[in-house]
């Protein structure tokens, strides 16, 4: 379980709690370049989270299952979750580069899993992956603001919905009420208390990972084990 937010109005911030429920993970920062979190899955770790050279932000987090989008075996036409994220990092691509593939590759969950991706390219447009869904394309202009935590967006209406249900539904509409009070433009520091006021302390799911990406200066802010007080800045 996890809460992403995009801000995109005078600059573009994106902002997530990466919730954990055990699993081992492991922060692969190639300076200069790229920013990528793997977790262990089994005997191998997968992509997870990542900012690529381009400054396409991407990750993979659970979603409430509808039984569609089950995992298929992969094939040219066919990827799970984690294997567009892997395309993304490794690829460099920009955002026309993720709507190319979406057109051509059907997107399926991994084994035993269901998850959505959200993307977001430098300028704040944002796609969000479902798969057995739809994907959900938004640009600058559609809104100020773009929240997802652990719903599917695609069963609502709209850009910013807010009569919503499901898992993560509180924390989406605690993002959401912040955003939308805010009287001056969304900082760094600010974006830090948001994430910190839906953080997650167990038993099941616990926030260990705190992040702000600024798209426009290209610069990564990020705490471990909630430690609000002691961010780490990555330059890219």
């Amino acid at each position: 379980m996890c809460t992403s937010f995009v801000y995109r109005k005078e600059n573009v911030l994106v902002g997530m709690n990466f919730d954990n429920d055990g699993k081992e993970f492991k922060i692969s920062a190639n300076v200069g370049n790229d920013f990528l979190v793997s977790v262990r899955v089994g005997n191998k770790y997968f992509p997870s989270i990542g900012v690529n050279q381009n400054g396409v932000f991407v990750n993979d987090s659970s979603v409430d299952s509808n039984g569609e989008g089950k995992y298929k075996r992969q094939n040219d036409k066919r990827w799970v979750t984690t294997s567009l994220v892997k395309y993304i990092m490794d690829n460099d691509v920009e955002f026309k580069d993720v709507k190319d593939v979406l057109e051509k590759v059907d997107i399926v969950n991994g084994p035993k899993t269901s998850t959505h991706n959200l993307i977001v390219d430098p300028k704040g447009n944002t796609c969000v992956v479902e798969p057995g869904r739809k994907n959900i394309f938004s640009g600058v202009k559609n809104s100020e603001w773009f929240v997802v935590t652990n719903f599917p967006l695609s069963d609502y209406e709209g850009t910013t919905p807010v009569n919503v249900s499901g898992s993560g539904s509180d924390r989406y509409l605690e993002v959401v009420d912040k955003l939308s009070k805010l009287d001056n433009s969304l900082t760094v520091e600010k974006g830090f208390e948001i994430l910190e006021s839906v953080k997650q302390d167990g038993p099941e799911w616990t926030t260990q990972l705190s992040m702000i990406y600024d798209g426009k200066k290209r610069k990564l802010f990020y705490c471990l084990q909630q430690k609000f007080d002691e961010i780490i800045e990555y330059v890219f």
